[in-house]
């Protein structure tokens, strides 16, 4: 826009910067809807763009290594005892691995993707919200096995979880902990991407 701007004042237009800046926007853009319609564009691409790569990157974990990882996990937990303490201790780690993500972002990423003031900034609001999918993914795996079990309506997830044998626990606390490193891995490379500018 400023570039048109700065041609337009070039060959001669001399008129007020708001008229010049109006028939700018008019004759490249065909008005106010065409600039939403740029903006909203380049909202989708950059979605676009973490989505691909934070598939790239949970793809990347996604290997033997971590099968191997989660057979020894989950024979592991055959050793402990199957007590209402462990079974906790196991709900607790379920749970960082869910909100540490969130947390980093909130954190890291408010910290190094500067903005100005009263500005908002597209990348962080979509690193952040894509670190919210761990907990998203929580609070879908202790509420929709209710639905399941009507009949009791005391029923909530944390009572099923709790009722869960300890090698299944463990397997739920293997996935989150994949989402979690790789929701943590999306925030720091397009940090350092935004870093590096």
């Amino acid at each position: 826009m400023l570039t048109a701007i700065e041609a337009k004042r070039a060959d001669g237009d001399t008129r007020e910067i708001k008229v010049v800046f109006q028939d700018v926007v008019d004759s490249h853009f065909g008005g106010y809807l065409g600039i939403e319609e740029v903006a909203a564009g380049q909202e989708k691409a950059l979605t676009s763009k973490i989505r691909k790569a934070f598939r790239a990157i949970l793809s990347s974990y996604l290997n033997w290594k971590i099968l191997v990882f989660i057979v020894v996990a989950m024979g592991l937990t055959y050793s402990l005892p199957d007590s209402k303490f462990t079974h906790n201790v196991l709900l607790i780690v379920i749970f960082l691995f869910a909100f540490s993500p969130m947390v980093y972002a909130a954190i890291f990423v408010n910290k190094k993707i500067k903005t100005a003031k009263g500005k908002r900034s597209l990348l962080k609001g979509q690193l952040i919200s894509q670190a919210y999918l761990p907990v998203i993914f929580l609070n879908g795996a202790l509420y929709l096995p209710t639905i399941f079990f009507v009949d009791d309506v005391s029923s909530t997830g944390f009572k099923l979880y709790k009722q869960l044998p300890l090698p299944a626990l463990m397997l739920v606390a293997v996935v989150f902990m994949v989402l979690n490193l790789s929701t943590i891995a999306l925030c720091k490379q397009f940090i350092r991407k935004e870093m590096g500018r």
